[in-house]
């Protein structure tokens, strides 16, 4: 089917379905669902209905009021989704935010990211804040924290590695926790400035200004001087294993 383009220079609203490349400098409606090759919008744009596009770039303010599937989400400004996006590629320097899920080969953000449901990506960079309301779940989680507080459900991944950037927190110099999280779990593990129930993994490292309730590891655990931690055990399987041999190895009575 031939897909037409939509140039829009000005403003107005225009009627939905197939098209090729769709660009909109100015102010433009999509007044219902959107299926096209490229979509670029240099001033602020609104879909009605979901869309779906090979690429979408947003310079200033997108305003999708269905779910978005696309190969690339390139944002430079403000972007909200108001159902759930399936991007292959999310590259954000400003604000996005998504009323549901947020499936991602790789999410890179520079500023801040809300997210209501989950989070599923194989990798997730973050330079700003952040909040998910269920699990961000990545195989590798790499987080620079800045701004205000940042949040999730649960964290889970490989490699996570949580940061602050741009010197000590809050008013004269007072330490406060920049991540909350009920549960983190991952292979690696790397934690500054963060509150959570429960840290579990493989090799674990909690770094200054965090406040722990349980860290269970099976590997190594080296905890800052700075970090308040109230409990850890060591789940290595190794361990387990030697103490369950131990009444077997007890001399006969």
């Amino acid at each position: 089917m031939e897909r037409n383009p939509l140039i829009v220079n000005g403003s107005g609203a225009y009627g939905g379905g197939l098209y090729g490349n769709v660009k909109v400098n100015g102010e433009a409606e999509i007044v219902d669902a959107l299926d096209c090759l490229n979509l670029s919008i240099r001033g602020t744009s609104k879909v009605s209905g979901n869309t779906t596009a090979k690429t979408i770039s947003v310079f200033g303010e997108g305003i999708f009021a269905g779910s978005v599937e696309a190969e690339k989400l390139k944002v430079s400004g403000s972007c909200r989704i108001e159902r759930d996006a399936e991007i292959k590629t999310s590259l954000v320097r400003g604000e996005m935010e998504i009323g549901g899920r947020f499936s991602t080969e790789k999410a890179e953000i520079k500023g801040s990211l809300d997210v209501k449901e989950d989070v599923e990506a194989e990798a997730f960079i973050l330079k700003g804040k952040f909040l998910v309301g269920g699990l961000l779940n990545a195989e590798e989680i790499e987080i620079a924290l800045k701004y205000s507080n940042s949040r999730a459900g649960e964290i889970g991944g490989k490699k996570i590695d949580v940061r602050m950037q741009g010197g000590l927190p809050g008013m004269f110099g007072k330490k406060r926790h920049l991540l909350h999280a009920d549960i983190i779990e991952g292979d690696q593990i790397y934690l500054e400035y963060t509150e959570a129930g429960t840290v579990r993994g493989e090799n674990i490292e909690i770094g200054p200004g965090c406040k722990i309730g349980l860290v269970e590891y099976t590997g190594t655990l080296n905890i800052s001087n700075e970090a308040v931690v109230e409990k850890t055990k060591n789940r290595s399987p190794f361990l387990n294993w030697e103490l369950n041999l131990l009444p077997f190895l007890s001399p006969a009575a």
